[in-house]
């Protein structure tokens, strides 16, 4: 890929590592936002992003149908996912039969606070709607939503892909059926914290810190201010973990389990 050698340019806007307030959104964010915050850290995107213009970029080498500037952080960011990396994304085609009823229709402008559109060389819409935390997929490949009210066959098959589709497919008739997502279908993700902690520990390392300095601002005044390799070898161990994770995280963004 061109326009990926040399300076990567200038770090993306990341919050303060030592203020977990800063990274608060992310509790609440559907475990895909942090995908995004990894890849938005990292150098060759950053490099993507500046030479966007004047190198032959592939979004799709990123895992995106287009690229989303790395200085916007959950929940300002909309990237959109290929479908090739993101199994929640629903297949759908124009119906070749009108229903019975005209509630079945969707019409994406009564959804216009939620929504983002990349169109393709084929033509075929790739729909983001998010109110960046909670995130739902659509891909539409015969038709247009730019048109007005649709009728929508959707193509959920297989049996390690249906979960996922349908998941997302629920999602998107509460939305669209009561114009908000219910609390319900909104995401909560257990591993969060843990999460939010090696992205903070990339930052921490970004910013100079030392590995005592993460784990007094993790862990506060568990940590001995002296000898704190002995006197605090556990909470040693544990930023040595986040180290590590923020490393292999930040080397290979898309790694984790942010798509399962």
């Amino acid at each position: 890929m061109k326009g990926l050698d040399g300076d990567p340019g200038p770090a993306p806007q990341v919050p303060d590592w030592l203020l977990a307030s800063e990274y608060a959104p992310l509790l609440f964010a559907d475990r895909r936002s942090f995908a995004w915050e990894w890849l938005r850290r990292s150098a060759p995107y950053r490099a993507a992003w500046r030479d966007r213009e004047v190198g032959e970029i592939v979004p799709s080498d990123f895992g995106l149908m287009r690229l989303e500037d790395p200085d916007l952080a959950t929940p300002y960011a909309r990237p959109i996912w290929t479908p090739a990396l993101d199994p929640r994304v629903l297949r759908s085609k124009a119906a070749d039969h009108q229903p019975a009823s005209e509630s079945n229709l969707l019409d994406i402008r009564d959804l216009a606070d939620y929504v983002s559109v990349a169109v393709d060389e084929t033509n075929a819409e790739h729909w983001l709607l998010s109110d960046g935390h909670w995130v739902i997929r659509l891909d539409l490949h015969d038709g247009t939503l730019l048109g007005g009210p649709l009728f929508l066959d959707y193509q959920i098959g297989g049996l390690v892909d249906t979960g996922p589709k349908i998941s997302a497919l629920q999602q998107l008739v509460a939305l669209a059926t009561g114009g908000e997502l219910p609390t319900s279908l909104k995401p909560r993700e257990t591993r969060a914290p843990r999460w939010i902690l090696e992205l903070r520990t990339a930052d921490a390392i970004a910013a100079g810190a030392a590995q005592q300095e993460i784990a007094q601002a993790f862990f506060g005044s568990a940590v001995a201010p002296e000898r704190w390799r002995k006197e605090s070898s556990p909470y040693r161990s544990r930023v040595q973990r986040l180290v590590k994770a923020a490393q292999r995280r930040l080397a290979d963004p898309l790694c984790g389990p942010w798509f399962s």
